[in-house]
């Protein structure tokens, strides 16, 4: 009985991981508190959905009194709309998993520009970051609209008061305490799950020291998480993560798991483009060879009447230069972190003196 009651406890925390808006899969590979908090963000998402669904559906019987059987899909569409927006921002409120470009002003010439510098790392409090306040701001804001139906049917003294909805809220507001107090409830409500989202992130940092101290086998995977947050060598980065295997990474830490994922699958798409991009370059060579040999074989057969010998010399010559290549077109790179684009290539370019130059074309006579 405690084995079946186990798994059902189980399958009810998984139901409600699922519902948090994150990888389903990354969650279950991790420890029992990062289970835990997932599923009760997922738990809020639910109970807020429904929350959405009976506050537009009282908003909405007030609209339609004489068709209030239209409030309850009116509801379940509105619900959905707010519990997508709601998902998306939660989603957002994550830390950098890919590089990020960083963006700084030079002057040049006396003009202004934009220009990308990977090297230099920002550092500020992302709790007082604009976007932050913006995003819990909306998420407070639909936490006051969704909580105002429901202040007017427990507080309004009838229900022709509560189709005066506007004026009715207002009235509530400032004459009964209450309803103030669901106000408030229904705003923390909605931003636990941003609090839940935070304490993710401390317990995934504390579960990978915790799984990966002291152990000389584990050394390449510290450094690698090293790398992820502050990559120093893109190359040697790039190359470790695609021989990995992840299934084999045995850790709690959420955002690691994630970070790795999502590298795999932007580098594995990246491989194959770029061997796309070769094929279609060796296709247009060979397109452009084909089309230089048609228009030269009419001088070609002139010239064979002409001069047989110097005919053969210049088709050898023409057969050596338009034969088809197999391995030399590679796309080039301009910047050394590819595909992310956030640092420059640096190509280190020796000049000579002007002796040098006037030496390699006037040689002394020995």
């Amino acid at each position: 009985m405690s084995r079946s009651m186990n798994q059902a406890i189980d399958s009810v925390r998984l139901f409600f991981c699922f519902f948090s808006g994150e990888d389903d899969f990354i969650i279950r590979k991790c420890n029992f508190r990062i289970q835990i908090y997932f599923a009760f963000i997922g738990f809020f998402v639910i109970m807020l959905f429904v929350g959405c669904w009976a506050s537009a559906t009282l908003f909405m019987s007030h609209l339609f009194d004489e068709a209030r059987w239209i409030s309850l899909p009116v509801g379940i569409i509105w619900a959905l709309l707010v519990i997508n927006l709601y998902l998306l921002l939660l989603y957002t409120i994550s830390p950098e998993l890919l590089p990020v470009a960083r963006k700084k002003v030079v002057s040049e010439n006396g003009k202004k520009r934009k220009v990308t510098s990977g090297d230099e790392m920002i550092s500020k409090n992302s709790v007082l970051s604009f976007s932050f306040l913006f995003r819990t701001g909306l998420i407070t804001f639909l936490g006051i609209v969704l909580a105002q139906p429901f202040n007017v049917s427990l507080f309004a003294h009838n229900y022709e008061e509560g189709d005066r909805f506007a004026e009715t809220i207002k009235h509530i507001l400032s004459t009964n305490p209450g309803s103030w107090f669901i106000t408030i409830a229904v705003c923390v409500a909605m931003l636990l799950p941003i609090r839940f989202k935070y304490l993710v992130r401390k317990v995934s940092q504390k579960n990978f020291e915790k799984d990966f101290e002291g152990s000389d086998v584990t050394k390449g995977i510290r450094r690698l998480r090293e790398q992820l947050a502050n990559t120093t060598d893109p190359e040697n980065l790039y190359k470790q993560i695609l021989s990995f295997d992840i299934n084999a990474i045995r850790t709690s830490d959420f955002y690691f798991q994630k970070s790795l994922i999502e590298y795999r699958i932007i580098l594995e798409e990246y491989e194959h483009f770029k061997e796309q991009y070769s094929l279609l370059l060796r296709e247009k060579n060979i397109q452009c060879n084909r089309h230089c040999w048609e228009n030269l074989m009419p001088h070609l057969g002139r010239l064979e009447r002409i001069n047989p010998e110097k005919c053969k010399l210049i088709n050898d010559e023409l057969r050596k230069d338009l034969q088809a290549e197999q391995s030399s077109f590679k796309k080039y790179e301009y910047w050394a972190d590819h595909p992310f684009r956030t640092k420059r290539r640096v190509v280190a370019r020796k000049f000579a003196s002007e002796k040098d130059l006037l030496q390699t074309f006037y040689k002394k006579n020995n």
